[in-house]
């Protein structure tokens, strides 16, 4: 083989490689894309026009002790969040965000809201119905939930769509877990606004209210057409 065989050679194998490696990064960050919903995008801007459907159902208990399914959940609007009790951040979202939407949407009947415990272990009955008590939450019309570790940490999100609940090494117990803190808003099945308020806090007040009045107009619309539907019926 003569040297210009072995060069034209060396560069298309180099040619090959390249590109080999740059489509393989390219794949990966086009799955990426379809396996995760982004939290966030341009602030205050959507985050995406699909966020899914759930599929299948999932059986928790209350802080009343009470068995409940979002199966129940099908016909109403409704907010979703993850959180463990000794999470400060998850507190102040309660405090917060959601206790300001139940105090405006709670006296609509198809609202709910809905917070599942990502440390149930931890967050006994006891320690729900404190959490619930914290921010006035009537059992009726916003849950907090508990249930097997694994199917909840699975169902948020492989079935939900929220990130991946990790459980940090030997934490601090306000550590303990690192999660996905979005707020989800369902109507019915479909999820129609995923918003990530206390990333928002970090971007500043504007932007924090941005976040919120998304969520917000998105419950606004929801109950809005099922109060139509109802009022179609004879």
């Amino acid at each position: 083989m003569t040297d210009r065989n072995k060069i034209i050679l060396i560069y298309t194998v180099v040619a090959v490689l390249s590109i080999a490696v740059l489509g393989t990064s390219f794949w990966l960050r086009e799955s990426r894309k379809r396996r995760f919903i982004p939290i966030v995008a341009d602030a205050g801007g959507e985050v995406a026009e699909d966020f899914g459907s759930l599929a299948k159902d999932l059986v928790l208990t209350n802080q009343e002790g009470k068995e409940v399914s979002l199966a129940d959940l099908q016909d109403k609007v409704w907010v979703a969040t993850n959180f463990f009790a000794t999470c400060p951040y998850c507190l102040e979202t309660a405090a917060e965000d959601l206790k300001s939407l139940y105090k405006e949407f709670s006296g609509e009947d198809n609202f709910h809201v809905v917070s599942i415990s990502i440390d149930p272990e931890t967050d006994q009955l006891e320690q729900l119905q404190d959490y619930a008590s914290a921010v006035d939450a009537d059992s009726s019309n916003w849950w907090f939930v508990r249930g097997e570790e694994k199917v909840i940490h699975e169902y948020l999100e492989k079935e939900m769509g929220f990130m991946k609940v990790v459980k940090n090494k030997v934490p601090p117990a306000n550590t303990r877990y690192s999660h996905d803190r979005s707020l989800m808003v369902f109507d019915g099945w479909q999820c129609v606004k995923k918003r990530d308020l206390q990333f928002a806090r970090s971007q500043g007040e504007n932007v924090r209210e941005s976040f919120y009045q998304d969520v917000r107009q998105s419950i606004m619309k929801g109950l809005a057409g099922r109060r139509t539907v109802s009022g179609a019926q004879p």
